[in-house]
C-alpha cells in the first residue's frame, strides 16, 4: 500500500471523527506561526528606531510588546501541544481498540497461522511507532510548515532578492532528504518484522520455560535470544543512522544560505539599498527559519517510518474473515439437537493461499439424533478434533454439508449457532478473573444462585468454598492458581450454566489423574443428560456407554457401532481397546 493511501485511510477512518479538535489545534498553530514571524519585524522596527535616534520609543514600547508577544506565543504553544497530544493519543488508542477487536473476532484459521507474539507486536510495537509519529507530526509538522511559510513571506516582504537566494538554496536538500525518507520506510518495515520475531521468540521461550529447564536448554535459548537482539540492534542502528544524515545536510544548506545572504546584504547596505535594521531583521528571520525547516526534514523520515508501521496495522485490520454470516442468516433460537454430517470434507490451508494443502477430513457422514451421545476415537491426527471444530464453525467445511435440525449451519447466524453449543476441552481455558466470573463466562447476567447451582452440579462447590474468597477468589493467569482437575470442573460448571442443547467434549479428561478424572466424569455424566453430545476421547474406557462410537482413521470414519459390537468386529477399535487394556495392566 503506498504512503498516500495509508495516510488517507488513517485520516478518513480515525482522524475525521475528531475534526473539531483538529481545527482548534490548527488555529493555535497559526497563532504560534504568526507570533514567530512577528519577532523579526519587531527587531527591524527597534534597530531602525535606534538608527533614527528614537531610543525613548524603543525603551518604553518595545519591552512590553516583546513580553506580550512571548506570552501569546507561550500560551498558544501550550494549548496546542496539549490539544494535539490528546488528539494523536485518541486516534492511536482507537486504532489499538480496532486491532484488538479484529483479532478477537478473527477466524481461528487467521489466529493460528501466525504466533501470538506477532499479533502482540503489531498492537504494541507498531502502534507505538505510529503514536510517536502522530504526536510529532501533529505537534510539529503543521506548525513548522505554517511557521516556515510565514517566515518566507516575511523575508520576501523585507527583501525579495535575498529571499530569492534562500529559496534557491534550500530545495537543493530536498532530493537527498526524500531519498533518505524512502529508505527509512523500508528499514522501518524490516525492523518491525524483526521485532515481531523477537516478541514471538520471547513469548515462546517464557511459555516453554518448563521444557527449557527440563531439557537443560537455557544456553541454547540464551543464544537464540542474543542473536535476535543483535539483529534488532543492527536494524535500529541502520534506522537511526538514516535519521542522523538529515540534520547535517540541512545544517550545511542553512550555512550556505546564511553565508550567501550576508554577502548579498553587505553589498546592498553599502550600495544604500537596505537599512541596517532591515538586514538584521532578515538575518533574524533566516535564523528562525532554520529550525522549522530542519524539523520538517527530520519529520519526513519519521513519517516514512510511521507509514511502514501503519501499513502493517491496516493489513491486520483488512484481513478478511473466511467464516462469516450469510446475508440475512436468521437466529435459529434453541435447537432440538439433531446433527448430520453429509459427505463432509475439510483441508487446512497451511500458507494462507487459496489452495487447500492439508486434508483433514474426507467424505465424513454421520447422524446424531437429539439427546444421543456419539463418541469419536482413533489415532492422533485422524480428524477427531476437526469434526468438533467444524460444528461451531471455527472453520467451514470445504466439501459437503453440516446441518442441525435439518438446516445447513452456514444458513443460520454464527451467534445463534454458537449459543446452542457448549464446549469443554482438554485445555480448560480460564481468564484472569474470579471463579464466579469464569463460570458465568457463557451467561454474564447469571445470578449468584445460578452460578452456585452450576458449580454444585460440576462437583466444584466444595473446593471453591475451601478457597480464600470462595467464588470471588481470583483464578490467576490461565487459571494457574487451580489444579488441572479444579480448572476442568470450573469449565464444566461454565457449560452447565450455559445450558446449551448441544455439548462438545474434546478430550475433556485426557490430562487428569485417576481421582480427578472420576470426579470430572461424574460431573460430565450429569452435564450430558438431555443433551446431544459429541465426545472426542483417547481413553476408550470413558466412552463405552456412548450410543454410537465412530472410529476415525486418516480423516475418514473407518468403523462405527457400540463398544461391544466394535470389540467383536476385531478391527481398529478392538486393537486400540486391547492396547489400552494392556497399558493399564489388565
Amino acid at each position: 500500500m503506498d504512503g498516500r493511501t495509508v495516510m488517507r485511510r488513517i485520516l478518513t477512518g480515525w482522524v475525521r471523527p475528531y475534526m473539531a479538535r483538529l481545527i482548534g489545534a490548527l488555529l493555535l498553530m497559526a497563532v504560534v506561526a504568526a507570533s514567530a514571524a512577528a519577532y523579526p519585524l519587531l527587531t527591524r522596527h527597534i534597530f531602525n528606531a535606534l538608527a533614527d535616534g528614537r531610543a525613548v520609543e524603543v525603551i518604553w514600547v518595545a519591552p512590553p510588546l516583546i513580553i506580550v508577544l512571548a506570552l501569546v506565543k507561550g500560551v498558544a504553544l501550550f494549548l496546542q501541544t496539549v490539544q494535539v497530544n490528546a488528539l494523536a493519543l485518541r486516534v492511536t488508542t482507537d486504532l489499538q481498540k480496532d486491532m484488538a477487536r479484529a483479532l478477537i473476532v478473527a477466524d481461528l484459521g487467521v489466529l493460528t497461522r501466525e504466533p501470538a507474539g506477532a499479533f502482540m507486536s503489531r498492537i504494541m510495537n507498531d502502534l507505538n511507532l505510529v503514536r510517536e509519529a502522530a504526536v510529532r507530526l501533529a505537534n510539529n509538522l503543521v506548525r513548522d510548515v505554517l511557521t516556515a511559510l510565514v517566515l518566507i513571506a516575511t523575508m520576501i516582504w523585507l527583501d525579495w532578492l535575498m529571499a530569492l537566494v534562500v529559496l534557491a538554496v534550500y530545495p537543493i536538500a530536498l532530493q537527498p532528504v526524500i531519498r533518505i525518507g524512502a529508505r527509512q520506510r523500508r528499514a522501518s518495515g524490516n525492523l518491525q518484522e524483526h521485532m515481531e520475531g523477537v516478541t514471538s521468540l520471547l513469548a515462546e521461550t517464557l511459555q516453554g520455560a518448563r521444557m527449557v529447564k527440563a531439557y537443560q536448554l537455557e544456553e541454547a535459548e540464551t543464544r537464540r535470544t542474543r542473536l535476535a537482539f543483535d539483529g534488532l540492534y543492527t536494524r535500529l542502528v541502520s534506522l537511526l543512522t538514516g535519521r542522523a544524515k538529515i540534520d547535517p545536510i540541512l545544517e550545511v544548506v542553512g550555512g550556505v544560505a546564511v553565508g550567501g545572504v550576508i554577502a548579498l546584504a553587505g553589498w546592498r547596505v553599502s550600495a544604500g539599498y537596505l537599512a541596517v535594521g532591515d538586514v538584521i531583521a532578515f538575518i533574524t528571520t533566516l535564523i528562525l527559519l532554520v529550525q522549522p525547516v530542519r524539523a520538517i526534514g527530520t519529520l519526513n523520515a519519521v513519517t516514512n517510518e510511521a507509514i511502514a508501521a501503519a501499513d502493517r496495522v491496516l493489513q491486520l485490520l483488512d484481513r478478511p474473515n473466511l467464516v462469516t454470516d450469510a446475508d440475512g442468516a436468521p437466529d435459529p433460537g434453541r435447537v432440538k439437537g439433531d446433527i448430520r454430517f453429509s459427505d463432509v470434507g475439510f483441508a487446512y490451508d497451511s500458507d494462507g493461499a487459496d489452495s487447500e494443502t492439508i486434508p483433514a477430513l474426507v467424505n465424513v457422514d454421520l447422524d446424531i439424533e437429539a439427546g444421543q451421545t456419539v463418541a469419536l476415537c482413533g489415532p492422533s491426527g485422524s480428524g477427531k478434533s476437526t469434526v468438533i471444530n467444524l460444528l461451531p464453525r471455527f472453520f467451514d467445511a470445504t466439501a459437503g454439508q453440516i446441518s442441525i435440525d435439518g438446516t445447513d449451519i452456514r444458513q443460520i447466524s454464527i451467534d445463534g449457532l454458537r449459543r446452542n453449543l457448549a464446549l469443554v476441552s482438554q485445555d480448560a481455558v480460564l481468564f484472569d478473573d474470579t471463579i464466579a466470573a469464569n463460570i458465568a463466562f457463557g451467561r454474564p447476567n447469571a445470578s449468584r444462585d445460578d452460578i452456585v447451582s452450576a458449580a454444585r452440579a460440576a462437583a466444584a462447590h466444595d473446593f471453591i468454598m475451601a478457597l480464600d474468597g470462595g467464588y470471588d477468589a481470583p483464578v490467576g493467569t490461565m487459571g494457574n492458581r487451580l489444579s488441572g482437575g479444579q480448572r476442568q470442573r470450573i469449565s464444566i460448571a461454565r457449560a452447565m450454566l450455559k445450558d446449551a442443547p448441544i455439548l462438545l467434549l474434546d478430550e475433556a479428561t485426557a490430562a487428569l489423574d485417576a481421582e480427578s478424572e472420576q470426579q470430572v466424569q461424574d460431573a460430565l455424566a450429569r452435564l450430558q443428560q438431555g443433551r446431544t453430545t459429541l465426545v472426542v476421547a483417547h481413553r476408550l474406557s470413558t466412552i463405552q456407554d456412548a450410543d454410537q462410537i465412530l472410529v476415525m482413521d486418516g480423516g475418514t470414519i473407518a468403523e462405527r457401532g457400540t463398544h461391544s459390537a466394535l470389540v467383536a468386529q476385531g478391527g481398529l477399535y478392538a486393537r486400540l481397546s486391547q492396547l489400552q487394556s494392556l497399558g493399564n495392566g489388565a
